[in-house]
């Protein structure tokens, strides 16, 4: 217990003291240097597809359970990182752009169809593109299997 009462008073110290010193790049830094140190957190492709690949075994574990408008949520979702993805990292830019064109005019017309046979043909066509744009990024060693599960407590619960 004295350990993490000491711990705490040596944060609650740091933070008064960078305070007291204005040591806050976030208001005290210059523009050039505010903006190098935003760039420098913002996450990487790797952080995104972490993220993209909860949302891939939510889709397909939705449409399976006929969760249809959680599907449609994964969806919207997963153009959104692909989005953030082209602004983040602007190398990667033009392969995520020919994936989001192939990708996210064919999903949500197998999600509005409500039928798993067609959603499943769709969902292979995701699933190549995945592998496709892996490849084009010189990560053709990240394949994706069928999801066997999902994370979300929203298709794991009945």
């Amino acid at each position: 217990m004295k350990k993490i009462t000491m711990i705490l008073l040596m944060c609650f110290t740091a933070i008064v003291n960078a305070e007291e010193t204005g040591d806050d790049w976030r208001t005290n830094a210059s523009n050039k240097q505010k903006l190098q140190n935003l760039i420098a957190v913002m996450p990487g492709a790797s952080v995104i597809m972490l993220q993209m690949g909860e949302r891939y075994k939510n889709l397909y574990w939705a449409a399976k359970q006929n969760k249809w408008e959680f599907a449609q949520y994964q969806v919207e979702e997963m153009e959104d990182l692909i989005n953030s993805l082209i602004i983040t990292r602007p190398a990667r830019a033009a392969t995520a752009k020919d994936f989001k064109t192939a990708v996210f005019e064919i999903l949500p017309k197998a999600i509005e169809s409500q039928n798993w046979q067609n959603f499943e043909k769709t969902f292979e066509t995701l699933r190549g593109q995945c592998m496709a744009c892996h490849a084009k990024n010189d990560h053709a060693f990240i394949t994706l299997p069928i999801p066997k599960s999902a994370n979300s407590p929203v298709l794991n619960m009945r």
